[in-house]
Formats: structure tokens, sequence, C-alpha cells
């Protein structure tokens, strides 16, 4: 489950166009500390003495920094407030300006995902260990509580941006419930961001993914690619979709456990309707190419591959999880996607009773 968000807190905390970070390094031995904010291309290294260092740099409440020295690491706003760092084994950074700094919104963010991150996972185990529920009413309640929780979690990510629209904190809450919403909703919740968010590589990510989901939305003709296979031959999707046939595409990597459990589904359905005009093909995605061809020979993969796919059908589909199962019709239109289960051979049977 994704992390959760902190609960809103109104109004901001006096901020300058510095932040100031006096810091504690907790141990023997450390000279320096690494400071680095990615998105304000700062990286540097800052003297210890007496096992204290300082540093000033540009308020931006927008990114996120960190400070490290040797195994020791904590993340940090630029808010524009003073910020108290401890570094060592129990890392923490906190704001002199109190509860309404963005600084401190972030620190009760974390503590508030662990402790629901953490509420969940019990309830769930508690159902599971429940000996009195039958295997079905087992299966539902766990349906039920997940639903229940990220419906909530949603809801609360949605009150948390509109609380943090112009800070780093908003980012976060897109993260978290970016997998769980339609497009035309997240699409609606990002255009309620800051003029600078919009401008984030993050969010400028999540729309580009709209976009290719859009134009690779159930109805469109497919996008064609190629890709330099293992055995260092080029071949498309273009050679096994469209060509008058049925084709089930099956994006996935041998080290997804999901993705190793459809394969007997998919098989099942191969079997089972490929003498009436289905074909399947996988396509190896974000995996090494002879662990690909390892894991497709244990597991009985007796159709057509594409291996060392990487990411380039990903980037073309907006694919983001895996396993992705499409449906293509005859002359390549896109029938349906994300198939999993048994809703894989409910849809073949559509059209190949």
């Amino acid at each position: 489950m994704a992390a959760v968000a902190v609960a809103a807190l109104a109004g901001c905390a006096r901020v300058s166009d510095v932040t100031r970070i006096t810091g504690t390094v907790v141990s023997d031995g450390i000279d320096e500390v690494n400071v680095i904010i990615p998105d304000l291309q700062i990286d540097t290294l800052v003297p210890v003495t007496d096992g204290r260092f300082k540093v000033e740099l540009p308020a931006d409440p927008t990114v996120m920094g960190s400070i490290q020295a040797a195994s020791y690491g904590v993340e940090f706003i630029p808010d524009g407030t003073s910020l108290a760092v401890v570094l060592g084994v129990e890392s923490s950074v906190s704001s002199k300006a109190g509860a309404k700094s963005v600084q401190e919104r972030f620190n009760e963010y974390q503590t508030r995902s662990m402790a629901i991150q953490n509420d969940f996972a019990a309830q769930m185990e508690q159902i599971t260990a429940d000996q009195s529920l039958s295997e079905e009413e087992r299966t539902a309640r766990l349906q039920e509580n997940y639903d229940k929780v990220i419906s909530e979690f949603v809801d609360y990510n949605k009150e948390v941006l509109s609380a943090n629209s112009d800070n780093v904190i908003a980012l976060f809450t897109v993260q978290n419930v970016a997998g769980m919403m339609e497009d035309p909703q997240l699409d609606s919740l990002l255009n309620t961001l800051s003029a600078k968010l919009q401008e984030n590589r993050f969010v400028k990510t999540v729309r580009e993914s709209i976009r290719v989901r859009e134009e690779t939305s159930e109805g469109r003709m497919f996008k064609d690619f190629t890709v330099e296979d293992s055995d260092g031959r080029s071949v498309s999707l273009s050679d096994y979709v469209g060509k008058g046939k049925y084709v089930l595409v099956d994006f996935w990597a041998s080290w997804c456990g999901p993705c190793k459990e459809e394969i007997p589904n998919i098989k099942a359905v191969y079997d089972k309707y490929r003498s009436k005009g289905l074909e399947v093909l996988s396509v190896a995605v974000w995996d090494d190419p002879q662990a690909t061809r390892d894991t497709a020979k244990v597991y009985g993969v007796n159709w057509k591959q594409i291996v060392n796919a990487q990411r380039i059908p990903t980037e073309i589909y907006g694919i983001e999880s895996i396993p992705h199962i499409i449906l293509f019709g005859p002359d390549g239109t896109i029938l349906k996607r994300e198939l999993r289960g048994e809703a894989i051979e409910a849809e073949v049977a559509r059209y190949l009773k």
C-alpha cells in the first residue's frame, strides 16, 4: 500500500528568502556533510566542527533536499524557516517555526504514513488469521477492508493537496493517488497545483503518462514499436499485431511475482482458444534478457515472445506497473487493457466463442 498523507494544516509559517540549517552529527570521525538539492542544482560539502555544522540555502518549499554523511542521511524541505538537523542512527529534522511550517507538515506526513500503513497491515492480518471465517468470507472481508481504506485514502490526499498545492507535499499526495484514480480525475487534480509545481518534472511525467494512455486507450489503433531483441535482431509489435488475428499481449518481467501468477491463466486461455484464432505474445520489459528466457522456460511459455524491450513499450503505452495485459483485435484495435485473472478468458470469449 502506498504511503498515506498528512493532515492538512491551514496557514503558513513566517519564512524568509533563505533556509538556515544548524546541524549536529552524532558520530565521531565525520568532518563534513554532503548537502544535495537536485532541483536547485546544489551539491556541496559543508565542514563539521566539533560535531556541528551550519549552512544557508535558498528557500524553495517546492523541492526536497538531503543531507548525507557516511551511512547517515535525512531529507529536508528548504521552506525558508530555520531548521535543526540531527544526523545519526536516528536522524531527524525539525523547524523552529513550529507546526505550520512546510517541514513540520512533512514530518507529520511521515509519522502518519507509517502509523496508518501499520494499522492497515494489522487489520488485514487479523482478518486473515480469523479461523471463524470461511475462505469466501475471508476474501470478501479483505476486499471490503481494502476498498474502504483506499477510498478514505484518496479523499484524504485530496484534502491534503488542497491545503498544500504550492509546496512539495502536494507532489507526494499526487504520487500516492495517481494509480488509484481515473485519468480525467487525475488530470483535474493536477490542475489545482500551483504554477511552479505544474513545471515540476514529476508532474510533467504524470501528464505525459495520461496523454499516452489516452492515445492508446480502448478503441484506439495500436501504436507500433521496434526493439532489438536479445539475439540482436530487430523486432516490432506490428510483426504480430494487426495481422488478422486476435492477439493477447502480456507485458511482464521475470522478477515480477504477479506477472508469473498470470502465466497459468494466459496459458489456459491460449490452449483453449489458439485453434479459434487467438495468438499470444509476451513482451519482457525492465528485465534481464537471460532471466526472461530462463523464467519463460520454467513456466512453460510456448507462445511468441519479445525479449529485451525494456522501457520502450511501457513509455508508448503509459504502462506504470506490470503485469499489463492487452487484447488487440484483428486489425490492431485495442479492445481491452489491464486484463487480469478470470477477466482474461471472459474478454477473449466475447470475440472467440
